[in-house]
Order: structure tokens, then sequence, then C-alpha cells
């Protein structure tokens, strides 16, 4: 039976190259190497030396299924490549009575890993080997504050939550009453999904349980739904809670009911999502993400070219799909921001209030790495006492950035819809400079509350008067 380290510090810690070995190790793995005589089974996140240097590649100049498609042929022939050698290694090593196991990640250039303890030494001596991760755990980023809502209750709300009623929802619909989401397809990594509430039913198209392996859409904590609503819920109770209620969701579980997962099943949830059925050719994949858990912060001490989950996070990108990440509960401090929305690449989200004020567990930047310093968040949005749904047809209303985050990722498909083709960085760009200005540190408030119907207009896809 294998065991999970529990440390967060897998993210963010510095790898240590050990000079006696190819590779580098994770320092959680330190206490761990030498062990001859542990026979425990340990999970392990391998990385590769690539034979392509993707930071030279370029991402596609438009979000096309063509150029999706070409670039993840690219990264799963870097990955066959590199990994060939290792294969051969591990099949050895079975023959030799090894009890081993893999799984091959081509999103990173990785590779799942179960192997005894006293065994774990072994991977130092594998010349491909870049990288030994320790499988830690993730965590869901937990809500602050709740209470449930009867729908009794919702239907004595305005038209819209406020929460959309922020992000101009009202105003965009009444400009574009077309523009509900049709034809986008949302990955939420989260806790799963209650495919049967009365605002979410036939929005389920893909489902991948990595907790218990169930085929049906469920989720037994509640934050999957509460999140899948305020992207795409509908008027069921009366009032309007989904930014773009016609979207189809890509649903990964890879969170059981106490909000925990692991490092290992995140990735495998990340590589899942941008690709279901596992053919490049057929565009299936999500074309945005959203995402409301992580573990540990970034660290002056590491390349964010170096830390997987960053790996992951740039793999999207490279891919086209948008990576939107909250940014954590941990504020009102300075560089609390967590990983992976302390990503350079992230799209991370801080949460505000009603007034437009920002929630003082709001998680700050800067993010600090090795390479420099970067501004997080990138942007606000509501995230205080949010109404959404829940499974059991039931609602609540929460506070969190991650309440926030799925204002952002609905926006995003409300833009995706009107242009399929826009890239990450032209989206991204045009959320942060139409964003209304509602502080001015940076590394607090980002570039401001997020603005629908402004961005819509900076992206020249539709005309509309303020």
């Amino acid at each position: 039976m294998k065991f999970l380290i529990t440390s967060f510090a897998a993210f963010s810690a510095t790898l240590l190259c050990l000079n006696s070995w190819a590779v580098q190790f994770d320092p959680i793995l330190q206490p761990y190497l030498g062990r001859s005589n542990d026979n425990r089974i340990v999970r392990t996140v391998v990385t590769f030396k690539s034979s392509v240097d993707f930071s030279r590649v370029g991402s596609a100049q438009i979000r096309a299924p063509q150029a999706r498609a070409q670039m993840q042929m690219m990264m799963m022939q870097n990955a066959q490549r590199s990994q060939a050698q290792f294969m051969q290694t591990l099949g050895q090593w079975k023959r030799g009575g090894m009890p081993t196991q893999s799984y091959s990640l081509w999103l990173i250039n990785g590779m799942i890993v179960d192997l005894p303890v006293k065994e774990l030494s072994k991977l130092g001596a594998v010349d491909s080997i870049d990288y030994v991760y320790a499988d830690s755990v993730v965590k869901l980023i937990a809500p602050v504050e709740g209470r449930w809502i009867a729908p009794t209750q919702m239907r004595e709300e305005p038209q819209f939550t406020y929460g959309l009623q922020k992000i101009t929802i009202p105003e965009f619909r009444k400009a574009k009453p077309d523009a509900l989401g049709q034809g986008v397809r949302v990955g939420v990594i989260d806790t799963g999904i209650d495919a049967s509430h009365p605002d979410l039913q036939g929005k389920v198209v893909a489902f991948a349980d990595l907790v218990s392996k169930k085929t049906e859409p469920y989720d037994d904590q509640g934050h999957g739904t509460h999140v899948s609503g305020t992207i795409a819920g509908g008027t069921a109770s009366g009032t309007a809670i989904g930014v773009a209620p016609q979207v189809k969701f890509i649903t990964a579980k890879f969170l059981d009911k106490n909000g925990s997962g692991s490092f290992s099943n995140a990735v495998l949830a990340m590589q899942w999502v941008v690709d279901p059925d596992g053919k490049p050719e057929t565009d299936d994949g999500a074309m945005l993400v959203s995402n409301s858990w992580g573990g540990g912060s970034p660290s002056a001490k590491e390349d964010p070219k170096d830390n997987a989950m960053c790996k992951a996070v740039d793999a999207w990108v490279k891919l086209g799909v948008m990576p939107v990440f909250a940014a954590g509960n941990s504020g009102p401090g300075a560089k609390t921001v967590g990983l992976p929305g302390g990503c350079p690449n992230a799209f991370t989200i801080g949460a505000t209030d009603s007034q437009d004020q920002i929630a003082n567990f709001s998680s700050r930047g800067p993010a600090i790495w090795k390479t420099g310093s970067f501004v997080k968040p990138d942007v606000l949005a509501p995230g205080v006492k949010v109404k959404s749904s829940m499974p059991g047809n039931k609602y609540a209303e929460l506070s969190g950035t991650s309440m926030a985050t799925p204002h952002a990722a609905g926006v995003v498909s409300l833009l995706y819809q009107l242009q399929p083709k826009l890239t990450v960085e032209q989206l991204s760009n045009a959320l942060k400079s139409t964003a209304a200005k509602v502080g001015q540190d940076p590394n607090t408030y980002g570039s401001g509350r997020i603005d629908t119907l402004k961005a819509a207009q900076a992206l020249g896809l539709f005309r509309a008067r303020f």
C-alpha cells in the first residue's frame, strides 16, 4: 500500500542537486533515501529531460483545434522519446522482482512512479530523469464562511445575484442576448458536480473520478457544485446564479469529501480535462479550466520552470487553454498567494465584496520566484457571500477566492463564445485592461474587478454604450 507525503512544501521547496546523482530530488524525499529495509510503497512524480526546448516554442497565435492538436502531439512525442530509456529500466526492475507501477504524463513530460522506499535512490542513477517530486497532499481552497439557503429564500433575491450584477452580466445580456456560453467547454477540477441539480442539468459532457472511480457525476463535498453554479447555473431558484448558463462542463473530481487530494492526481486531472478521450485529433477538451485548490507557495530559491505544477500551467497556455486559479484565502498579509495561483502564467483571481472592497481573507502578492517577482492576483471578482447551487437541489452562500474564480471563468467563457480563436494572452490583457480600479496596490487589487461588457468591447466583439 502506497503512502502519501503530507507536506505542501513539495510545490515550493528548493530542489537539491545531489552530487553523486544525475537527477535532482525533492528535499522532502531526502529522509527516505538510503532506507534499505523500508518496504513501504511510495508514490513519486518524476519529470524528464526534454528533447524539445518548449521555452523556445511559442504558443499558437490563435486558439484553434488544429494548432492545439499539433502542440499536443509535439508534447506527447517529446514525452515518449524522453521516457523511453526509463521505461526499459522499469521493465528490468520488474523482471528483477521489484514491485513498481508507473503512469506517463505527457502534459509535464513526467511519470507517476510507485516503488519501495528502499529502492527510491535508484531513480538518482537514471540519466534521463530531471527531477523527482514527492507526491504531497493538495487541498481545496475551502470557503472561509458559509450558510445554507432555502430555495424559497433564493426566490426573494433580485433577478441576478450581486456577483453577476457587479461584473455587468445584466448589461452584457441586454447588449448580446444570444451570448450565454454556447459552444464553450469549461473544465472544472474540484470535488465533483451534482449534475442532477435543476440549475446544472444537461451541462456535463465528460466526468472523471480520480477518487472512487465512479462513472456518473457526483459531488460528496459540495464545493464543485457551488463553483459550477456560478459558472453556468440557470434560474431554477428564480434568481440567475450563473455567468454563462449554456456552457458544457468537463469535470474532474480529484478532491475527496474532505477536500483533500494528491499532487499526482492533480496533474492527472489537469491532463485529462484538456483531452478526455485521449485523442489529440478530436477537439473535445476544455477551452478554459476553473481551479480552486493548491498548496505551498512560490519560492525565491526556485525557478518556476522547475516547478511541476507551473509546468502544467505553462503547458495549458501552450495548448491555448486559459488557466483560471484562485489566489487563496491566506490574506491579508503580503506574499500569501499560493500555488498554482502563484505560477507566472496562471490567471489568478482575488475576492471582493458587494461594495467592491477587497476581502480580508483574499491572498496577496507578489509571487516571488528565483527569476523575479510577479504581481498577483491578476484581477478581482465577487467572492464574499456568493449564492450558488449545492448538491441535493440545495443552495448556499459561501465566501472565498474560490467563489470569485468561477465568476472569472464564466466571463472567459462568454468571450470565447464570441471569438473562439482568442489566445490566452489576448483574454488576459483584455480582462486586466478593462477591469474597474478599486484600489492602488496591484499586489492586493491586481488590475481591478473584472467587467464583462468592457472586456468584450475592448476585444472588438461588439459595440456597446457605457
